[in-house]
């Protein structure tokens, strides 16, 4: 044997660590680690690869093998069979030299019990690992014992490495076929009773949540070698509930006593043929074993196992699964991502200027968060990377990280009541735990001496704020009103990028750092618009939960509806004219955009529209997408809303006073069912002064919420302007191909550019692999990350971004269901739109969209109904639909998958139902 002193030619167990893979094998390496993680291995000890090369060195085996195979690359099988039978032989011809007889016997006497049989498996040194798994490539032999049958086995192992299979695997994956490296694990046998085969991923479908135990009466082999029937246990990870699928069991493979070993195969007795080969308690030892050992590994796992006859639990051998995409909870670090409300903004593919843009803002929005929830400063700067990463961005969609969502509020005194109030606020359906983010519940001290003193300090603070409600919305008003006026007067053209940035920074430090009058209000419209709920429920007999709803419509003094308005009353002014109401339903929006400004006869009515784009000139659709266009830069859209209005069967619509006055009749309406249900004197007695307080609190905050909300699409629409100057400066420089192309950067990116901190500085570079890459997520729509799912491990990678299942789109008498936030019964056809700007020539139908923001809302003036899949009754589509008068049901599941354009539906707005509706039968 050539000098390998150092070199040890067996081991076993606590001798092996991850770094001996080289000199034990991907199996002898797993064995050791399952070992180390305390998990029942039978006993072994392994024949290391350095005696395998010791002996072909010692016979001069190397270079002849490899020579060998240089000489017939060939990857047929009829030049290889000879080739690997040759290499076979050589290896059994060969004489073991004598200290390796040794050290085998020395490990088999420490690590097997006398007398006992073993298994003699392969372990090569790229078998049984995450890249190649070499499953049933290589020999294995059962119920081997003597020494001299022990040692002959052991080479015909290692000639194994060289069969036809082996040889053929490795040419398929571009494996080296030189330095091959082969060691042996011998394993005591047990003697089993049952066996099986677990994968801790279901191998059929991927599913990463489920646990796929098959088992059979007597020895493995019978499963993974000679197919017989065996029971299937499908275990669900989280809750441990089993599916079982019993097959009748007709053989089993058990040791052969009467000739001395081997495996022997006999029928299974009557009694047991027909009954489950696991019981519940043993399919559950065998999963909760899956999954500890799935943990340790940090990734999922294909296990064997058995139970002796006393029924003890061993498990053999694990190695990776490596066909799935996802690793799962075996790779720890559990995120939750959920796009709930925020679709509501941020729908679609986002660009990355903007997401990096709102994961700032929420960053510096929930810090003022803390402040005026009283949170100290040092609490927050504990958790500050709690507040950086609200948010997270998963091909090119927008989700909240809930697990951190959970761990602000946790800051929060109160921390039950708050996790409901926020859930109920973001639009989350199903409340999530964590378990190793969980909290032991706090002592009688904590509780009474700590938190309760805080919650007080909060109830406090909040009644406080309360009480100064309109001073402290009066006082932001103003304060953006002043800053807003000075900054949109500024010609952003004008100024170099580095003024850009000094502006941005202006507008964050002035209105980001003190955007606490809008959380205040948000918090105070929880509160009262929740409680207005509960009683219009509990006081007032509203089981459908639409007389909220209606009793906050009509309040007037929402800014938001005011543009609106101003186009009805643009569609008043052209239906006056037949020759320009002809002209704008006969000429495309855009050609009406380029040409209508020019025409002389029509001055008056293209004066109005200017000043219409003066004054909202900033909105658009996805207006909170820095991205998008404003109707300054595509005033189409204007034109074809007019459009619409003119092309309405009812003119009488298009009287902005009707439409009020049908606003004002919901709400008096409400308010008689109201008060009427308090009784005669309900108005002025206790319980009628509470409510009545209470609804005017909740029409104020609702009003104010609004407010605020067109204040930040006014911010947005500057910002967006702001960055669009700063991509044609950098354009017209050359840094950049196009000004758009700045939304493929991020502001970092940007401003580090400008003042010099950039560690990238070619941007079109960077750009361009941007582009190429969100390109691909706006045309691949299968793989469309779910509303909701799960991560481990590494958020972005072995994650499909898939939840675990789909929530149910009909109900059971075929009808779909959402919250309804308008009162009315319509049946009409319904138009399914993508973007306010897809075809949106709209005439009394149905709205139907999957979400909507401030820019949809020129459309409903144009249709009968509104039905939205996604939102709550807090978000911006309810409230203006609401104050507009028009039925509308929000967060409807799988809305638009199942109604198509064209389609009959009857909707009813309070009920919250939707039934398609048969035309040949309402015929």
């Amino acid at each position: 044997m050539s000098d390998r002193g150092a070199r040890p030619l067996t081991l076993a167990g606590t001798e092996i660590g991850l770094s001996d893979i080289g000199l034990v094998g991907g199996k002898g390496v797993n064995l050791a680690r399952l070992q180390g993680f305390g998990q029942p291995v039978p006993p072994w000890y392994a024949v290391t690869t350095e005696a395998f090369r010791a002996v072909l060195e010692r016979g001069g085996l190397v270079e002849r093998i490899d020579s060998l195979l240089r000489e017939n690359p060939g990857p047929d099988q009829e030049t290889q069979a000879p080739v690997a039978r040759q290499i076979q032989r050589w290896i059994l011809d060969q004489e073991l030299p004598e200290e390796l007889g040794r050290a085998i016997a020395d490990a088999h006497g420490r690590h097997v019990p006398s007398g006992a049989f073993v298994a003699v498996r392969s372990s090569a040194t790229g078998e049984d690992t995450e890249a190649d798994s070499f499953a049933g490539l290589h020999d294995s032999f059962l119920f081997v014992r003597g020494r001299d049958n022990l040692l002959s086995t052991v080479k015909r192992v290692w000639a194994s490495a060289y069969n036809l299979r082996a040889l053929a695997y490795r040419r398929n994956r571009g494996l080296p076929l030189q330095g091959i490296a082969i060691g042996v694990v011998v394993q005591q046998m047990i003697d089993a009773d049952t066996s099986g085969v677990m994968f801790t991923v279901n191998p059929n479908s991927g599913d990463v949540y489920e646990v796929v135990i098959s088992a059979l009466y007597g020895a493995g082999e019978g499963l993974v070698s000679v197919g017989l029937d065996a029971d299937t246990f499908v275990v669900d990870k989280e809750t441990l509930e089993i599916t079982s699928d019993i097959v009748p069991k007709q053989e089993r493979m058990i040791l052969d006593t009467s000739a001395g070993g081997g495996l022997s195969r006999t029928g299974v007795p009557d009694d047991r043929k027909t009954e489950r080969s696991l019981s519940e308690k043993r399919v559950h030892r065998v999963a909760r074993a899956g999954l500890a050992i799935e943990r340790a590994f940090g990734r999922p796992q294909d296990v064997e196992f058995c139970f002796d006859g006393p029924g003890n639990l061993f498990i053999l051998q694990a190695r990776p699964v490596t066909t799935v995409d996802e690793y799962g909870p075996a790779a720890g670090n559990r995120l939750v991502w959920d796009n709930s409300n925020i679709i509501e903004s941020y729908s679609g593919v986002t660009s990355p200027m903007t997401f990096s843009f709102i994961r700032h803002a929420y960053t510096i929005v929930y810090h003022c968060f803390a402040e005026v929830m009283g949170i100290k400063a040092e609490v927050v700067r504990e958790n500050r990377r709690t507040f950086e990463n609200m948010l997270g961005l998963f091909r090119g969609q927008v989700y909240y990280n809930l697990r951190n969502w959970y761990r602000l509020i946790r800051l929060f005194p109160g921390f039950n009541y708050n996790k409901a109030f926020m859930e109920s606020m973001m639009g989350v359906r199903e409340s999530v735990r964590f378990e190793d983010d969980e909290a032991p519940p706090p002592g009688w001290a904590r509780r009474y001496l700590v938190e309760l003193p805080a919650l007080v300090r909060l109830v406090l603070r909040s009644a406080w704020n309360f009480v100064r409600i309109r001073k402290v919305v009066g006082d932001f008003e103003v304060h953006f009103k002043e800053n807003y006026s000075r900054w949109s007067a500024l010609d952003l053209s004008a100024m170099p990028p580095h003024e850009h940035m000094a502006l941005y920074r202006e507008m964050e430090d002035k209105l980001l750092w003190n955007w606490k009058a809008p959380i205040i209000n948000d918090f105070f419209v929880m509160i009262f618009y929740g409680t207005l709920k509960k009683l219009c429920a509990k006081w007032c007999g509203d089981d459908s939960g639409s007389l909220q709803n209606d009793l906050i419509c009509g309040e007037g003094g929402i800014e938001s509806i005011v543009p609106t308005k101003m186009l009805l009353r643009l569609a008043r002014q052209a239906s006056e004219s037949q020759e320009l109401r002809e002209l704008i339903l006969r000429e495309r929006p855009d050609a009406l955009a380029d040409s209508l400004p020019r025409d002389p006869r029509f001055k008056e009515f293209s004066d109005a529209i200017r000043q219409y784009l003066d004054l909202y000139g900033f909105r658009c659709v996805n207006e909170l997408k820095l991205e998008e266009y404003s109707l300054k830069d595509r005033p189409a859209f204007v034109y074809q809303v007019i459009h619409n209005y003119l092309a309405m069967d009812n003119q009488d619509a298009l009287d902005v006073e009707t439409a009020e006055e049908r606003e004002r009749h919901i709400r008096r309406q409400a308010e008689r069912k109201a008060f009427d249900a308090l009784g005669r004197r309900g108005g002025l007695a206790p319980r009628g002064l509470v409510f009545r307080w209470v609804l005017g609190n909740a029409r104020l905050g609702v009003k104010n919420r609004e407010n605020m909300r067109f204040a930040r699409t006014r911010i947005y629409g500057l910002l967006r302007e702001l960055l669009r100057a700063t991509g044609t400066q950098l354009a017209a420089q050359e840094i950049l191909d196009e000004p758009d192309d700045v939304f493929y950067l991020t502001l970092d990116e940007v401003w580090d550019f400008i003042k010099g901190t950039a560690v990238t500085t070619n941007l079109r570079a960077l750009v361009e692999i941007r582009r190429g890459e969100f390109d691909a997520y706006r045309t691949e729509a299968d793989r469309m990350p779910d509303d909701r799912f799960e991560t481990f491990g590494m958020a972005c990678h072995r994650n499909r971004f898939k939840g675990r299942s789909k929530m149910s789109v009909e109900s059971a008498d075929g009808s779909l269901q959402g919250i309804g936030c308008c009162a009315g019964v319509v049946t009409e056809t319904v138009k399914v739109l993508r973007s306010p700007s897809d075809d949106a020539k709209l005439s009394g139908e149905i709205l139907v969209a999957e979400r909507t923001d401030p820019g949809w809302v020129p459309l409903y003036p144009s249709v009968s109904g509104i039905l939205i899949e996604r939102g709550s009754i807090l978000s911006h589509s309810a409230i203006v639909a609401r104050e507009m008068g028009i039925p509308t049901i929000v967060g409807i599941p799988g809305l638009t998958a199942a109604l198509q354009s064209g389609q009959r539906v009857t909707m009813d707005g309070s009920a919250g139902t939707v039934r398609l509706v048969d035309d040949e039968s309402s015929g």
